[in-house]
């Protein structure tokens, strides 16, 4: 039985097609992800989705569901985050999408994100031998953080600390390289927000572990960096994080790309601000380093999902 969980996010719209295991295990069956940047506007005092970028989200929401079509999926969830919940005519591409595909969009809250986001990082099996930890989800609009302890999501915070927005707000033309004032901006504010908010909820952190796309993407050019397989190198090292930040920070959007061939220009622009948000994450944490996990909000919902799905329903 596959089941299907499409997230619009700020930066990237993603499908998983996920089904269970013999063993019970929940298991990626396919996945695609195509660039969206809706969060190009949250900066905006009241940021609204233009006709084109509506337009451009519809055909990517179809090329995801027309992937989908193949597998069958006995039940397919779309689901919104920070973009959408702040996007003011957002109902506007909620009545589209139903009217088009018959599903609804369901837009969640900050603290749904984060819980989904727990449950899928419990279904991640390279994670059964931890039983505490913390967890960030790094997007484009926002950063979600989760503390768990012996398999239960204790507390959460849903943060505006997205790679998109803090690009936008601090780093000016992201074409061009970043400048040292808008860096030490934006290191400050990264770091004051986590005061302000996550003095609790992260306190003691002994284990960080981190999903969303800058991460994968992270993880990518770390274990090249290293002569790795990607497989082998989950825990992403702060002095290695330190060392491509700094190689980035020096170079414009078009250097970036020729000399970080692994990352494409939809995701290079803000890259920069993803990484020194994940430094100043680890330095509030006291920490080294950042365990990466694929286990993210999809995951979450497709379990919950399959836990609830009953064929007479």
């Amino acid at each position: 039985m596959n089941i299907a969980v499409l997230d619009i996010g700020s930066n990237t719209t993603k499908i998983l097609i996920a089904a269970k295991s013999n063993t019970g295990k929940l298991v990626s069956v396919a996945e695609k992800s195509y660039p969206c940047r809706l969060g190009t506007s949250l900066m905006q005092e009241r940021p609204v989705l233009s006709v084109i970028m509506r337009d451009t989200t519809i055909k990517v929401i179809d090329q995801l569901l027309s992937f989908a079509t193949p597998f069958s999926p006995v039940k397919t969830r779309i689901v919104a985050t920070e973009a959408l919940r702040r996007i003011e005519n957002a109902d506007l591409l909620i009545k589209e999408v139903q009217n088009l595909f018959s599903l609804n969009i369901e837009i969640l809250s900050g603290a749904e994100e984060a819980f989904f986001i727990a449950s899928g990082l419990l279904t991640d099996p390279a994670l059964n031998h931890v039983s505490t930890f913390c967890a960030i989800d790094l997007g484009g609009g926002s950063m979600e953080i989760m503390r768990i302890c012996n398999g239960t999501c204790e507390s959460v915070k849903s943060l505006p600390l997205g790679a998109v927005v803090l690009a936008e707000q601090f780093l000016g033309n992201l074409a061009n390289k970043p400048g040292q004032e808008g860096i030490v901006r934006l290191q400050n504010h990264v770091f004051s927000t986590l005061a302000d908010s996550c003095v609790v909820l992260l306190k003691d952190c002994s284990h960080l572990v981190g999903s969303g796309g800058s991460i994968v993407f992270l993880r990518h050019l770390i274990s090249s960096m290293n002569q790795l397989d990607f497989e082998q190198q989950s825990k992403l090292n702060e002095d290695s994080i330190k060392v491509i930040s700094n190689k980035m920070n020096g170079l414009d959007l078009a250097s970036r790309c020729q000399q970080f061939p692994l990352l494409p220009a939809d995701r290079a622009d803000v890259f920069p601000a993803a990484l020194l948000a994940i430094m100043e994450l680890l330095k509030f944490c006291q920490l080294t380093s950042i365990t990466h996990s694929f286990h993210n909000l999809r995951y979450g919902i497709a379990e919950n999902i399959i836990n609830s799905f009953s064929p007479l329903k």
